[in-house]
């Protein structure tokens, strides 16, 4: 059921397009879903891999009364992000919202150990495709007057872990792209923020989460004492793209249970 989408809710996103990308996985899933429950028109992509997830991802949001355009596209290739941002705007419309989710996580190998192919993967999902999304649709949210950007980068991006440099890197490397294109879109009416979860429990990580012992250890480094459900995540991004956060811009917020409380970032 729709959430109440009011005028005078500040969480309303009615007559709004969102375009979340990863929107077969557990946090791209729980966005789009979220995001239409408050009203929005959400274009879901994902891998032509994913298709049968992404299917459930737009069940789950005409169930619930709302509307869904799914796009299947490989956010590594420049021609294939051409082609979704074509239709998406020719079928539902200027896009107000940009959600990017779509990542890859690779299997932990030192900095000085992965391979150029795995590198280049790893940055062409997570980093490249991101940045290819906001040339594309940044420059007609600012023709609009208006838009909101939110990047899902990690907070691996402030920590080190062991083996986790190359996802690590990837991930600050969002962080950063977040606080260069807050300055560069100044007052242009267009909002660019992120989010650095912490664990969250969905279907890329889920070889570490259902493992008891790893789970154990992991929660004993969270001050809240668990890991996250993906909605949780999900509600931060329709804080951010609300008129609740009208004057948060260029922010990283950190979403971890408080497992790097302190750490500079």
């Amino acid at each position: 059921m729709l959430k109440n989408n009011t005028e005078d809710n500040p969480l309303s996103l009615d007559s709004r397009v969102a375009l979340v990308t990863g929107a077969a996985g557990g946090i791209g899933r729980a966005v789009a879903v979220t995001l239409a429950q408050y009203g929005a028109r959400v274009v879901a992509t994902d891998r032509p891999a994913a298709s049968d997830r992404l299917e459930e991802t737009r069940r789950l949001i005409l169930e619930q009364g709302g509307s869904v355009l799914t796009v299947h596209a490989d956010l590594a290739d420049t021609a294939e992000i051409d082609k979704l941002v074509e239709r998406a705007t020719n079928e539902i419309g200027a896009i107000d919202i940009l959600v990017n989710v779509a990542a890859v996580h690779a299997y932990p190998t030192p900095l000085l150990e992965i391979s150029e192919a795995d590198w280049d993967h790893l940055q062409n999902v997570n980093f490249k495709g991101c940045l290819r999304l906001c040339q594309r649709l940044a420059p007609l949210m600012v023709k609009q007057g208006s838009g909101n950007v939110v990047t899902i980068a990690s907070d691996s991006a402030f920590d080190v872990i062991a083996e986790e440099g190359p996802y690590g890197i990837s991930k600050m490397s969002l962080v950063k792209l977040t606080a260069y294109l807050a300055r560069e879109l100044a007052e242009t009416g267009v909002r660019v923020n992120a989010i650095a979860p912490g664990w969250v429990r969905t279907p890329m990580i889920e070889e570490y989460w259902s493992d008891p012992e790893f789970l154990k250890e992991a929660k004993e480094g969270i001050p809240l004492g668990r890991i996250a459900e993906p909605e949780e995540v999900a509600n931060v991004v329709l804080f951010l793209v609300s008129e609740l956060a009208s004057y948060v811009h260029g922010h990283c917020m950190v979403v971890d249970g408080g497992r790097i409380a302190g750490v500079p970032c």
